[in-house]
């Protein structure tokens, strides 16, 4: 890149990164101290829709790094956007690298990309047809919503609302954790407004967690880093729900962005999970924005 447009852009893109944070941060020592003991592990990752052969390489170096230097995690959550454009090619070489993970879980959503041009066939046919599911590990319970209609922003229909409010009232005993590809408008994530950058007629959910408690909401689609302002975010109006940005596997803004992805540690018996960035290409942990928050109830990984 021409080293006067490269400043330009990190100009530009310091200014707008976290500069601190209003959550409890964790020092390394205390990740340390609970690796080994009872966790639940997850590998959060969004947005690996590869466009070159780098974006790919991506993907395969973020798989080999977790193999390599992380020494467990018990599922994989993918928030959508696996390809550029649906191609049975892509999608046949995105399930045989993820089958290259120690990881034998993986959860996707559709996302926006995932839907074109074939509406989402081909997401049913290679990786799983029920689209909008729930799974649950201890008293865990993570909901999946996929992306429903072509568009940037992420459409969820009414029928699909109504599963997920009758499986978060009805599960105010557990905690639960949201999946869907775009950001909820209200999450206060960065962008999170703009109409093509999140979910559709989000009040339909904000008015439900003014009333009921959900602990997590995971999504992708902005392609942000996780040191930009406003990634993580946590609304005391909404019950306390935290909301995680996660962004894209491949690399953006013209190398100015590497290839991130978070994990997130549930420490059984405590309501604490510990939240970390991963730098896939230097396969650091960002420990700058490593953080904790606290969820509803004591976790129970193992019933």
């Amino acid at each position: 890149m021409n080293s006067i447009f490269k400043t330009f852009f990190l100009l530009i893109f310091s200014t707008l990164l976290l500069t601190g944070c209003s959550y409890s941060q964790v020092k390394e020592n205390e990740v340390v101290q609970a690796e080994g003991k009872d966790q639940f592990v997850v590998w959060a990752l969004a947005d690996i829709q590869p466009v070159t052969s780098d974006h790919k390489e991506a993907f395969e170096k973020a798989v080999d790094d977790v193999n390599e230097n992380i020494k467990v995690a018990n599922i994989a959550i993918v928030a959508g956007d696996i390809v550029e454009q649906t191609d049975e090619k892509d999608f046949d070489w995105y399930v045989i690298t993820k089958k290259r993970s120690y990881i034998k879980d993986f959860y996707e959503v559709i996302g926006n990309h995932d839907l074109k041009p074939d509406k989402g066939k081909l997401f049913r046919k290679k990786l799983r047809n029920d689209v909008q599911y729930s799974v649950t590990s201890g008293n865990l319970l993570f909901i999946f919503l996929s992306d429903e209609a072509r568009g940037k922003a992420t459409t969820i229909t009414d029928k699909t609302f109504k599963w997920w409010k009758n499986l978060v009232t009805q599960n105010q005993d557990k905690i639960i954790i949201v999946v869907s590809h775009a950001p909820l408008d209200g999450s206060g994530i960065s962008f999170s407004s703009i109409e093509e950058r999140k979910v559709k007629n989000s009040k339909r959910f904000v008015e439900v967690l003014k009333d009921y408690n959900i602990d997590i909401w995971l999504s992708g689609h902005l392609h942000l880093p996780h040191a930009f302002n406003n990634t993580i975010t946590m609304q005391p109006e909404l019950n306390n729900a935290d909301f995680i940005h996660i962004s894209s596997i491949r690399p953006e803004l013209l190398g100015l962005k590497r290839s991130e992805s978070r994990f997130l540690y549930f420490n059984c018996g405590t309501d604490k999970v510990i939240v970390r960035s991963r730098d896939h290409d230097k396969k650091e942990w960002q420990d700058d924005l490593q953080l904790g928050i606290t969820v509803s109830r004591k976790i129970r990984c193992n019933e």
